[in-house]
């Protein structure tokens, strides 16, 4: 009989974990075999999971190596390779050992087999086999590299498969003159939020030029940005446009591109009469002056002229450098391109056809799996719609860079950081079109209850199988981190605690019910480290919360920036610590986008906002508005007794209002601080009130819709922001 709890120990189940306020918790037997269940074992079902058990055992020793090994500086330069025992009764045994390095150079050795040293042995299905350690002597360059063997004894041969071996450095990549001591401030902008004259009712790429170098001319050094993770052009549903709950982490949103920008634009007779038609302008007009943003009006009328244009255009004629552009971008995008653009492509038919294809599991099942004849026919009968998607990414991709690379020639020390969502929905394209088997859709990605949220939370992320994850060598992993330092000097990784483990639950389960599963955080940080590196991409890690102590020491060590938000760093007494108190390496932040705005905050606009859509009862506000008031002193109290606000401003938080005095003080206060980041919010510039996300909201709020409530335009012109960044500024220096 299998003994279910051991097993879920061997897969990296926990048994127990330290709750937010420190106490230990013990998650129950039917929570761990749930999620061994998600895993994919069948644990109901014995024979089965026999089954599948003498394979996962078996696998390592038919196949000599693992699928993949991760090695960094610091560790034992050293693999594994299992033979029969019988092969070490030859004394004639040879091994021989091919590295085909990323550079296609190729190292063989060849050598006696008993020179390789038994570290174990094992007996599998009746075979006894020893597990020899093998020392890598040659000096291995940075990279993705690829080792095989060859066991030759008792007149037999045995080859491994070829093992994926990727040596990577230590530490992540950080900027010379910030390891140097210097410190910085940026900005963090909601792109589809911002305003401008121009744009169809969304910030667009086009803005975030503009966003950058009014930013840099302020004295800001970096933009951090929401996920530009590819979205749902399809999907007429204005709930499924959070940036976090993203179709894909390897594409681009093709919503911010901005088609004024498109160069064959003017090129197209057709598109150009469409655009500056009245009637086109008038929707524009519309677009644009709406308090939150129309994501189905916006993509509608995008997706209308960037059609026209592409049928109009021959945007792949090879007798153009900028056909040629198109095309190796396509090349370069490979399989991974191309079923994604097929299911974008695939969505809008059926959506035509009157299908809710809200997800892939919607399709008529003969399209659901990636791997389908059915999928291969349709791709290439509807080949001009599959192009048009790889169009689109080719544009958002261009657009993106071309903000990126503009700000750097500006001189900014970082220029765009993005941010890395923690996972993608289930009904997402990185789920439809996973070719190495890694997503688990019987469960879902979340937290545990803590007492911000007593039932826990569930995110409708679909989680990624750890052992999976090593057959494949990481690939999945390794594409998206590859794709999100593109045209970038930073990346933040959203809920970082998921390097080391994730909370899952089973689909439409209480949260509570779920349980922590780890993955190898030796491997991904060093993978991390590895494109850290090569994109010189700074990383922040976002580590609030409930943090193991063991991932909060290895993300020291490797040089992740460390995410500090002030609100939340307070002392026993209740009282704020000081900015000055913090360690250097993090990034520092007022708020955050899952927060209320400073003058929100300060206001408790966020308190009433909570009693309206039932998040609060009237009495929990009143408590919280208590907590809030004496909270708000001791923070008026910190400022003055570190000299960040002028004396003449009032030390009695009642009577004290989130001003252009106050709002001021308060970036000069986290200015004046030691991290070597400083992350502001234009929101908090000019006293936006409402909140961009209320968290444990779904249709209640208009969640990732509210705008600015100014142009940027008007905002760089703005006299307090100038004299605010100029201060901000001098206070860095």
């Amino acid at each position: 009989m299998i003994d279910i709890q051991l097993l879920a120990d061997k897969k990296g189940i926990a048994r127990e974990y330290f709750d937010a306020t420190n106490k230990l918790v013990k998650i129950s037997d039917e929570s761990r075999k749930n999620v061994l269940e998600i895993l994919g074992y069948p644990v109901d079902d014995e024979k089965a999971l026999q089954a599948i058990l003498d394979k996962e055992e078996l696998e390592p020793f038919k196949n000599v190596l693992d699928p993949v090994q991760v090695i960094n500086d610091e560790d034992l330069k050293q693999f594994y390779i299992r033979t029969p025992e019988s092969f070490g009764e030859d004394e004639n045994a040879t091994l021989s050992v091919s590295l085909k390095l990323e550079d296609g150079r190729v190292i063989d050795r060849e050598l006696p087999l008993e020179q390789v040293e038994i570290a174990d042995f094992k007996t599998v299905d009746g075979t006894v086999y020893d597990i020899r350690r093998y020392f890598i002597i040659s000096d291995l360059p940075y990279g993705y590299h690829e080792c095989s063997v060859v066991v030759k004894a008792n007149g037999k041969t045995l080859k491994s498969i070829p093992m994926s071996l990727i040596i990577t450095p230590v530490k992540m990549y950080t900027p010379e003159s910030i390891l140097n001591g210097k410190k910085v401030w940026g900005v963090s902008s909601q792109l589809y939020s911002v305003r401008s004259r121009n744009n169809w009712g969304i910030g667009d790429f086009a803005d975030l030029k503009q966003l950058l170098l009014g930013v840099h001319k302020c004295g800001g050094q970096f933009v951090g940005l929401n996920p530009m993770h590819a979205g749902y052009p399809a999907i007429p549903d204005e709930s499924s446009v959070s940036p976090y709950s993203p179709s894909s982490r390897n594409w681009v949103n093709i919503v911010y591109i901005s088609v004024n920008s498109v160069p064959e634009l003017a090129h197209c007779k057709e598109a150009l009469d469409l655009i500056n038609s009245e009637k086109f302008q008038q929707k524009l007009r519309v677009l644009r002056d709406k308090e939150y943003v129309d994501y189905r009006g916006v993509i509608e009328a995008k997706l209308q002229v960037l059609r026209m244009i592409f049928d109009h255009v021959k945007v792949d004629d090879k007798r153009s450098s900028r056909g040629n552009k198109f095309n190796e971008f396509v090349e370069r995008g490979g399989e991974n391109l191309i079923n994604f653009a097929t299911y974008d492509a695939m969505q809008q038919y059926f959506y035509n056809q009157g299908v809710d294809a809200y997800s892939w599991e919607k399709f008529p099942k003969e399209y659901q799996d990636i791997h389908s004849t059915f999928v291969d026919a349709w791709r290439k009968e509807h080949h001009q719609d599959v192009m048009f998607y790889c169009y689109l990414q080719f544009l958002a991709n261009e657009q993106l860079a071309d903000a990126y690379n503009t700000a750097k020639n500006d001189g900014m020390l970082i220029g765009t950081y993005r941010d890395l969502a923690v996972g993608v929905a289930k009904q997402s394209c990185d789920v439809w079109a996973d070719v190495n088997n890694v997503f688990r859709t019987k469960g879902s990605i979340g937290a545990p209850p803590d007492p911000l949220g007593p039932l826990g939370q569930n995110w409708g992320l679909a989680p990624m199988a750890p052992s999976a994850l090593k057959a494949c060598a990481y690939k999945p992993m390794i594409a998206m981190y590859k794709a999100n330092m593109q045209s970038c000097g930073a990346m933040r990784i959203d809920h970082a605690a998921g390097l080391f483990r994730l909370w899952i639950t089973k689909t439409c389960e209480p949260a509570s019910t779920g349980a922590y599963v780890h993955y190898d955080m030796h491997d991904l940080l060093g993978i991390i480290a590895l494109e850290s590196h090569r994109n010189k991409c700074l990383v922040i890690t976002e580590d609030l919360g409930t943090i193991p102590v063991e991932l909060t020491k290895a993300l020291r060590k490797v040089g992740a920036f460390s995410y500090k938000i002030f609100f939340d760093e307070k002392a026993q007494d209740g009282g704020y610590i000081a900015p000055r108190d913090y360690i250097s390496q993090a990034m520092s932040a007022l708020t955050t986008h899952d927060m209320p705005t400073l003058v929100g905050w300060w206001g408790c606009f966020d308190l009433d906002l909570g009693i309206k859509l039932g998040i609060y009862t009237q009495k929990e506000a009143d408590d919280l508005r208590a907590a809030r008031e004496y909270s708000k002193q001791r923070i008026l109290d910190s400022l003055h007794g570190l000299g960040s606000i002028s004396d003449s401003y009032t030390r009695n938080a009642k009577e004290s209002v989130m001003n252009e005095e106050l709002a001021t003080a308060l970036q000069i206060h986290m200015c004046t601080g030691s991290c070597s980041l400083f992350s502001s919010q234009i929101e908090d510039w000019i006293g936006v009130d409402k909140p961009v996300n209320v968290p444990g909201t779904n249709t209640e709020y208009p969640n990732w819709r509210r705008k600015l409530t100014a142009d940027l335009e008007d905002i760089f012109a703005n006299q307090h922001v100038r004299d605010m960044t100029k201060s901000m500024t001098l206070a860095r220096e």
